[in-house]
């Protein structure tokens, strides 16, 4: 506020000076000059803080673009006919009081108010344009803010999801343990050290934005091990994964979820044959997973909050470069996720 103060204290007497100075004819009393520079300095100052505080704010920066101009123009003009009155009070009181004094002539009364103009408009040009870049910073400043918030929101979001994933998941494992132990099946041992290698993967290494995709699958590998020791010989199993390029990475636990989903409609829930097939495919352009299996129509409802939980997640870490496509063909459930390459490097 005070570095605001002395600029425009600073201003306007420098336009004095230069007013006084283009007023400076000697055969001219000195008291008409400086009374009446110090008039249109007033004058100017009013007109200036009346055009920058109230016109510009209100009408200018709002888009009322004809109705700023003419309300400039209208002001102009009343000044111009306040300021010649002053300027004729100031010459009559100086006549009454001192006969026979020089006058200033029409051109430099002229002269010197429009002067006086060109200072006002050179302090409103100035004024817009500190307001303009001001303005411009401010709304940069509300972008960026928001969207750090949107980015923080995000996150928090997405957060969320992926832990939704651990719960989800060890009530499904634990189930399978129970129906083991049920079972007094001797590989239970196995399927307590299997799924405590599984947690720690979940609760470690998943905890980052990415993993690398090769970690990913092996997850899968073992999680498709550790689900194949509660079923028979009905499980029919196709697993196709091809080499994996060591850099290549993902948002961890996506694919999972449309392997466990396979399991948990498919091969639980069916009373004869269980029929999962789980391919990916990885080139230049992208990597694609598909899964699928059969279900029985009688016990499946499908999708699960697994695949609602999966198509939140791509919509936030892939958004416009992923494909999720899901068929429920009779009998026969297809999930299939592509992702652009872009994204896994």
């Amino acid at each position: 506020m005070q570095s605001s103060w002395l600029r425009h204290i600073l201003y306007w007497a420098f336009a004095a000076l230069l007013l006084l100075f283009i007023f400076s004819n000697r055969s001219y009393d000195i008291s008409i000059r400086i009374v009446t520079v110090a008039v249109l300095v007033l004058m100017s100052f009013g007109l200036t803080q009346f055009i920058n505080r109230f016109l510009v704010p209100k009408y200018l920066f709002t888009g009322r673009y004809f109705l700023f101009g003419y309300l400039v123009l209208a002001t102009f003009i009343v000044s111009i006919w306040i300021n010649m009155v002053c300027i004729i009070a100031i010459l009559w009181v100086t006549l009454t009081k001192q006969s026979g004094i020089a006058l200033p002539t029409v051109s430099d009364l002229v002269l010197l108010v429009s002067g006086s103009y060109l200072v006002i408009l050179f302090a409103t040009f100035v004024h817009f344009i500190r307001e303009t870049f001001a303005r411009q910073q401010e709304r940069d400043r509300i972008v960026r803010l928001k969207a750090e918030t949107d980015l923080k929101l995000q996150e928090a979001r997405l957060r969320l999801l992926q832990g939704q994933l651990h719960p989800h998941f060890l009530f499904n494992m634990l189930n399978n343990l129970y129906g083991l132990w049920m079972e007094k099946s001797g590989e239970t041992p196995e399927v307590v050290l299997k799924l405590s290698a599984l947690l720690d993967y979940m609760l470690y290494e998943c905890n980052q934005d990415v993993v690398l995709l090769k970690n990913e699958v092996d997850f899968i590998r073992n999680y498709v091990e550790l689900e194949t020791i509660r079923h028979d010989s009905r499980l029919k199993l196709v697993l196709d994964f091809p080499t994996i390029p060591e850099d290549a990475k993902i948002a961890p636990l996506l694919l999972f979820v449309l392997v466990e989903n396979a399991f948990k409609h498919g091969a639980h829930r069916n009373v004869g044959q269980s029929d999962i097939s789980i391919r990916l495919t990885f080139d230049a352009i992208g990597v694609d997973f598909v899964v699928q299996n059969n279900f029985d129509t009688q016990k499946s409802s499908i999708p699960g909050i697994g695949l609602k939980n999966l198509q939140e997640r791509l919509t936030l870490i892939y958004p416009n470069s992923h494909r999720l496509q899901l068929q429920n063909q009779p009998d026969v459930f297809t999930a299939s996720l592509h992702i652009d390459f872009k994204n896994l490097l």
